[in-house]
């Protein structure tokens, strides 16, 4: 009796609440560390095309285990090749070598705050600042003072009867709080 009271209250507290619920995905790729190498590297170095073509042999240690890699380069120079060929950091050369880990983590968040996005505006608006496109041209970008207030200015695109529009506007900030919304005062 008292557990299904408590879950009638919880399903009653779930359908009172009003916020937007989302899953959310995190895929991490983890590369394991070289620990120790490269070494024992065996190079061959092959004319090919004007430029020198090395493909290298060497062995690195991975989770202390010795594993062998191979890598090839191509350069100007023997030498400028090579060092391509045995670059540890590229990451293609020791896809096989290297073992790699995926992690994944999957959440459903539920949130009251509002969704943020670039939208269309209309004089008179309170939106927050990233609603609006900065300006394309850079000396536009910056934020200016008018009537004791920071204002910027922005650009909006719209497709209209098939045809595309770009509109210019300014926002101003809405009061002087730092983190305060901000007013669209003009858009032409």
């Amino acid at each position: 009796m008292i557990r299904s009271s408590v879950f009638l209250a919880l399903c009653l507290a779930s359908s009172v609440a009003v916020a937007d619920c989302h899953i959310r995905s995190n895929i991490k790729l983890n590369r394991q560390a070289v620990e120790f190498g490269p070494t024992d590297v065996q190079r061959m170095v092959v004319p090919e095309s004007g430029v020198q073509r090395c493909t290298v042999q060497y062995r690195v240690n991975i989770n202390d285990t010795w594993t062998t890699a191979e890598g090839v380069g191509m350069g100007a120079t023997e030498d400028e090749a090579c060092d391509l060929a045995l670059d540890v950091g590229r990451g293609n050369v020791l896809l096989e070598a290297e073992p790699k880990r995926v992690t994944t983590d999957t959440q459903m968040v539920c949130t009251d705050f509002e969704e943020i996005r670039v939208r269309t505006v209309r004089i008179g608006d309170v939106v927050w600042e990233s609603e609006t496109d900065i300006h394309v041209v850079p000396d536009e970008r910056r934020y200016f003072q008018y009537k004791f207030t920071t204002c910027r200015m922005f650009t909006e695109r719209n497709v209209k009867n098939r045809n595309w529009y770009t509109y210019q506007g300014v926002i101003c900030r809405a009061d002087s709080t730092k983190n305060s919304k901000w007013r669209v005062v003009d858009k032409y």
